[in-house]
Order: C-alpha cells, then structure tokens, then sequence
C-alpha cells in the first residue's frame, strides 16, 4: 500500500514536472523546500521508484527526476476521487432522527478544558448532555462541506486522556448549537452529537425517533 507521505513527495513532484515533463533538482533542495531532512527525501525518492511510480536518474550533481505512467495514473485516480467529492451537491440543512444515548455525552463535555473551549470558540456554554442525530452519512457529507470546522483541542488528566473534538456551528428550530466529532467516535457515522447552550430534548418535547432539522449558522 502507498505510504501517504511518499504519496505527499509524489505530489510535490507531479507539480514541480508539471506532471509529464522532468525535472532537475537534488535532494538537498527538496529537503529545504519540505522541512524534512535529506535522508528523508532520499529514501522516499527510492521507495517512490521501487514502486515503479517514479524514473530517478542520479549524479553528483544531482538528480533527473519524471513522474512514471503508472505515477501519473495514481494522481489522476486520486484527482478524480477527490474531484466526485468536492463536486457533491452542497446543503445547509439537514433533517434526522432523535436517538436517545446512555448519556456518556454529559460526562465528556462536563470537563473543564472542554467547557473553556466551547464558550471561548462557539460563543457559549453548553447543557450538560448531548441531542443525537441519525442523518444519512451522503447527507450528513455534503452538509458539513458547507462548513468550517473548529478545533477543540485534547487534553489529559490524571486518571485519562481525553480526545480533541471538531465542532460545527449549527442552529436547531432556531436555537445556537454545535455538532460535535470526537477525534475518537463511538457512534456509527450516521449518528451525530449536538451541544446547545440549552436542554433541547426538553425545550423541543423531544421523544426517540421525533424528527429534527438544523441548518448551518450564518
């Protein structure tokens, strides 16, 4: 399988050749332009070519480096995987079904670090539980395209550690709220967590399978 950082080193070539031509560079200049060391750069550079994905012609002048058919084929498949992605019809709202959890939510986001987080890049302090939401995974995709991720970091404490977070500004039936990603889920990739600065299940007479939708924040 491809290692992603010699498939990163393909890449950076592919652009430097403008993929089909070849180019004359040395690994000292590809060290300094990758902030990575030269030893780094020349067994990625073997790796690349054991694989048949690059010709490396050496000298002590440098190196002649072109991007190999079966190279470019590779950066083509992944520019027309990632092209179907980006591509996907985009939506600022979505519509799921209310699950009711174990109520593991409360705990994880009732620590500190997480709570200082929440009110200092979303703007407010979360209840102390979590709405879930099966959504359609395809949906769920093309509606969290529409926005910017914030960065919740982790942090650890004596007895653990605790995961950082990505966090969606979202509104339900008009209220403030967040989906919230753990760096480390333990729901399905159809189920979403929902933070709010108010009780939602109680606001909205939420039961197990009512129906919600949320919209993006402008």
């Amino acid at each position: 399988m491809q290692k992603q950082e010699n498939f990163f080193l393909l890449l950076f070539l592919a652009k430097k050749a403008s993929l089909f031509n070849s180019i004359k560079t040395s690994t000292g200049k590809i060290s300094k332009e990758l902030n990575v060391s030269q030893q780094t750069v020349s067994r990625k550079l073997r790796d690349l070519k054991s694989q048949g994905l690059i010709t490396l012609v050496s000298s002590p002048r440098g190196c002649e480096i072109s991007i190999a058919e079966n190279g470019i084929a590779l950066v083509r498949k992944h520019f027309f995987e990632l092209k179907k992605f980006f591509s996907k019809s985009k939506t600022n709202e979505i519509e799921g079904t209310v699950s009711f959890g174990l109520g593991e939510g409360r705990y994880y986001i009732s620590q500190k670090p997480y709570l200082e987080q929440f009110k200092k890049l979303l703007g407010f302090k979360p209840f102390l539980g979590t709405l879930n939401l099966v959504v359609e995974t395809e949906k769920l995709e093309k509606f969290l395209l529409n926005s910017k991720p914030i960065f919740i970091q982790g942090f650890s404490t004596k007895e653990r550690s605790f995961g950082s977070l990505k966090a969606f500004k979202i509104k339900i039936f008009g209220v403030q709220g967040a989906i919230i990603i753990p760096e480390r889920a333990k729901h399905q990739k159809n189920t979403v967590e929902i933070i709010s600065p108010v009780f939602l299940r109680k606001k909205f007479g939420f039961k197990e399978k009512s129906k919600a939708k949320i919209m993006l924040e402008k």
